[in-house]
């Protein structure tokens, strides 16, 4: 992995000629070139953007459903246990597909919110940030749920049993005792989620289309169509390196989360 790295940061510093390809002149204009552009850093923030909703919704969906899945014992455990793992058994691309049938305007979200009558006309879904969400979150969410699984089975029960004998109500175990013993696994899987969801291609390329830029698809679309690798790497890096420095911050939220 590093000497392909390596290699690309390399090409990042030279120019690109079209009709000559990379030359091999010394120069920071590629890194220049992104940061200086407005339409380029809305690319960054959006990229972002759809990585913090994401994570924030598959944390929602997944907190009732990890406490759920580590409450259960024996067959069912199992079986539950298969339900979250089945869909990281699909491609990615199929299921993608699959969004955008369920999310097209005559597709059976719309139909079956027009039916109940509480649209009248199809809500577009398709080709839209709140699209890339849905799917990314859809996508993303075996994940988290399995992070916070962990967090759950690594409470000592007896933890609970003795607030309960010492008076503490339902809200009070929560916010004192299970919220703040889950936040290192929450952390673990929201930085796996943010990660995955910023760097994702697929997805929100064929959601999102050309309506919602991303880095990815900006990297592919310099380096494959345009055959500008210089670009194309300077942006992957600086992807890279924005994605280290959140990395660096949410390690060291853990470390003080754990003490």
């Amino acid at each position: 992995m590093a000497g392909p790295l390596a290699l690309l940061f390399v090409i990042s510093f030279y120019g690109f000629v079209p009709g000559r390809g990379i030359v091999e002149t010394w120069r920071t204009d590629n890194y220049g070139r992104f940061l200086f552009d407005p339409a380029y850093r809305d690319v960054l923030f959006t990229t972002l953007t759809l990585g913090a909703v994401v994570t924030l919704v598959c944390i929602v969906l997944a907190y009732p459903l990890a406490y759920t899945l580590s409450c259960t014992r024996g067959w069912l455990r199992s079986l539950l246990y298969f339900l979250v793992l089945a869909p990281l058994l699909t491609s990615a691309v199929i299921r993608t597909f699959g969004w955008m049938i369920l999310l097209s305007n005559n597709g059976y979200i719309n139909k079956t919110l027009i039916a109940l009558g509480i649209i009248e006309a199809p809500f577009r879904l398709m080709y839209t940030v709140t699209g890339v969400v849905i799917a990314l979150a859809e996508v993303l969410l075996p994940f988290m749920i399995l992070a916070l699984d962990t967090a759950f089975l690594n409470i000592n029960p007896s933890i609970y049993e003795a607030a309960r004998n010492l008076g503490a109500k339902a809200g009070r175990v929560f916010f004192q005792i299970t919220l703040p013993l889950t936040l290192p696994g929450m952390i673990s899987g929201a930085v796996l989620v943010f990660t995955l969801a910023i760097s994702a291609f697929v997805t929100p390329n064929l959601i999102g289309g050309p309506r919602v830029r991303t880095m990815p698809g900006i990297v592919y679309q310099q380096s494959v169509v345009l055959a500008d690798w210089p670009f194309g790497a300077a942006i992957g890096f600086i992807m890279l390196a924005t994605m280290l420095v959140l990395l660096a911050g949410a390690a060291r939220l853990g470390r003080a989360v754990a003490r």
